[in-house]
């Protein structure tokens, strides 16, 4: 059944009209696709990238996947191996998570969201690595094969086959943090203030009498014992 399906899809490409726009050549690695940015789709969903290169899928609103498929069942998991981003529900105004992966060969490689609310993979959200640009197998034909295809399924297990990255704060640009000393977690305080270097020492009262009377009273002691030797 899968493969007469395949077959009615694949005929029906030749009346289609083209879906999948121009094919855009990976020139750094990472190379960032938004998926979700610009509503159900990946940007760019048609990319040329050569083997080595890690192609970053950055996520946005509101909760997508990128899920790995074969061209001729798309929308469905590949049956062994392949990769899975799982869901990431994303916020509107925040940025998202990141999925990497690394373009391992020159073989063409599929991949679809597996959402099922609002039927992301059958309303066009799908995308391709490597594939020709010209013949059967396409990114136009698997659009077309796409809107055909059966309610969407995803991997058991979660991740696999690349690198979820959480969004962090401290990772993103325009964004300022304040910073700590180490050495500043004791603070002393101090009331009162403190003497220049040619100041006085400031005159200290304790109890009754003052530091210069008990001076004066230990003079006259002087002054007396010093008569009586006389």
């Amino acid at each position: 059944m899968q493969y007469t399906n395949f077959l009615i899809g694949l005929s029906s490409v030749a009346v289609a009209t083209a879906a999948a726009p121009p094919a855009v050549t990976a020139t750094s690695s990472p190379f960032k696709v938004s998926v979700g940015e610009d509503g159900l789709t990946y940007t760019p969903s048609n990319i040329i990238a050569p083997v080595g290169t890690k192609i970053t899928f950055d996520f946005y609103p509101k909760n997508h996947t990128v899920t790995q498929s074969s061209f001729a069942d798309p929308c469905h998991p590949l049956a062994a191996g392949g990769f899975f981003s799982d869901f990431n529900p994303t916020k509107a105004g925040t940025e998202g998570n990141t999925f990497t992966i690394t373009v391992e060969d020159t073989k063409p490689i599929w991949f679809y969201c597996s959402q099922t609310t609002g039927s992301h993979c059958q309303a066009g959200m799908v995308g391709a690595i490597n594939a020709k640009q010209s013949g059967n197998v396409t990114l136009d034909a698997f659009i077309t094969l796409a809107k055909n295809a059966t309610t969407s399924t995803f991997p058991e297990g979660g991740i696999s086959g690349g690198v979820l990255s959480t969004f962090s704060a401290t990772a993103s640009s325009g964004i300022s943090l304040p910073t700590y000393t180490a050495a500043s977690t004791t603070l002393s305080t101090f009331s009162g203030t403190f003497p220049g270097p040619t100041s006085s020492p400031t005159t200290v009262e304790t109890g009754g009498a003052s530091s210069r009377s008990a001076s004066l009273f230990g003079i006259a002691v002087l002054f007396v014992g010093a008569a009586s030797m006389l």
